[in-house]
């Protein structure tokens, strides 16, 4: 017997029976593989962050490879558009350190309808079956959840339920064996194959914003030595959105091609939210960064400061090296800043790296000075390029110094990287 999970919840006195009416259209079962006749939904601005995510499965421990995480995973990212609907689908589904998933289906959407503007996220899989054992193997049918982070007339809440249709275990030559759902806070295990329990369901409403995270099923493999964590959904709306929506990231430092494979990503990495900081300098900061063989990094730091106003949103980004040791000390670099500015005033957009700026440069004892146009190369050392500057369609992203090293490596080190975009936002008057 099917049997819906109690873990539904509901925020600012809203029940889930208030869901736009569309969502009790949306099925395990999916669509049909003919054609379809839909009309695509109108996509809107609306003056609402939203975002949301969901996955099929994420496993841990054992020997697990790396690109087993995540399986049919769909997102849709910072957006103010109501209207965005993404679909992912896999009939079958290998799942190393779990077993196998057939009709895995996620879909991610964002909604207005009258007065109430939606994010959702939604996954299901038709049929999970985790290994196969001398006691047979373990299926687990019709797994569903769906998350809901909304705002309807001013009023923001969340909502999430996640369903179970049937656990049973098939041996062979042995009837089927069917076990009764886990409760909540309880364990259903099953010797020698594996231990389910519901998995947990979080979520924050405050007067400016929404956000659900929901798990169906936790699940350890024990022979395998592996937990699962299977259905995930996540949603997210925040309020705050004017005349633009940000989209972007401050670091001290990017570096690629170090030896042994050494990857520095962005770091510190301090982000802009989607509404902007309201005027407010947000920012991280290190003492040193380690580069492997080819040196390190003092005081390397990030800082984010974006104004969403109703008719001008700007930001600026900057990312900074105070001081940079490289090749055993034969090269000195200090005072490193890359810096994005964009503003969208009234639907324009402008942009550009002023305060960008690299003070000094010391190779083997001597001072250079990189030209306003073109770049610096020490012979047999490295080349060295300053404001770099990448035009995106809605900003900027700028590289204070670029450092490639010309000993065949490939290495790239990118010091004060600052990237910036403003989307449009919502129109004056609407």
């Amino acid at each position: 017997m099917r049997r819906v999970l109690p873990v539904a919840v509901a925020a600012a006195a809203l029940c889930f029976s208030q869901l736009p009416a569309s969502t009790a259209t949306v099925t395990a079962g999916g669509v049909s593989s003919g054609l379809s006749t839909a009309i695509a939904p109108q996509q809107v601005r609306t003056k609402f962050a939203l975002a949301s995510a969901a996955y099929g499965s994420r496993v841990d421990g054992g020997s697990v490879p790396a690109n087993s995480r995540d399986t049919a995973y769909q997102r849709i990212g910072c957006t103010n558009v109501a209207g965005i609907d993404l679909n992912n689908f896999e009939a079958d589904l290998v799942i190393p350190g779990l077993g196998k998933a057939e009709g895995v289906r996620t879909r991610v959407w964002t909604e207005k309808k009258g007065d109430t503007v939606s994010s959702f996220s939604k996954h299901s899989i038709a049929r999970l079956v985790i290994g196969s054992t001398p006691l047979g193997s373990l299926e687990i049918q019709g797994i569903s959840s769906l998350s809901q982070a909304f705002n309807k007339n001013g009023r923001f809440g969340a909502t999430a339920t996640n369903e179970i249709a049937r656990i049973v275990l098939k041996g062979a030559g042995q009837p089927v064996q069917e076990f009764a759902i886990p409760a909540p806070g309880q364990t259903l295990t099953i010797p020698g194959v594996a231990s389910i329990s519901l998995g947990k369901t979080v979520k924050k409403v405050t007067r400016s914003f929404a956000r659900v995270s929901a798990n169906v099923i936790d699940i350890k493999v024990i022979p395998l030595g592996t937990r699962a964590r299977v259905a995930q959904t996540n949603a997210a709306i925040q309020g705050g959105i004017k005349q633009g929506v940000f989209k972007g990231y401050a670091a001290g430092v990017e570096a690629k091609g170090l030896a042994d494979n050494l990857k520095i990503g962005r770091t510190p990495l301090a982000l802009v939210p989607c509404p902007g900081t309201n005027g407010e300098t947000r920012g991280k900061d290190i003492a040193g960064v380690e580069l492997g063989d080819l040196g390190s990094l003092k005081s390397v730091a990030a800082g984010v400061n974006a104004t969403n106003a109703p008719r001008i949103a700007q930001g600026t980004v900057a990312g900074r090296v105070v001081g940079a040791s490289l090749f055993d000390g034969r090269l000195q670099i200090n005072g490193v800043i890359g810096v994005a500015n964009v503003k969208r005033e009234r639907g324009v957009l402008s942009r550009n790296s002023k305060g960008s700026t690299v003070l000094e440069i010391i190779a083997d004892g001597q001072s250079y000075t990189i030209p306003a146009v073109g770049s610096l190369e020490i012979p047999g050392l490295v080349k060295l390029q300053s404001a770099l500057k990448f035009p995106t369609k809605n900003g900027l992203k700028v590289v204070g110094l670029r450092v490639t090293v010309l000993d065949g490596s490939g290495a790239v080190i990118d010091l004060g990287v600052a990237s910036l975009a403003i989307r449009p936002g919502v129109r004056p008057g609407t």
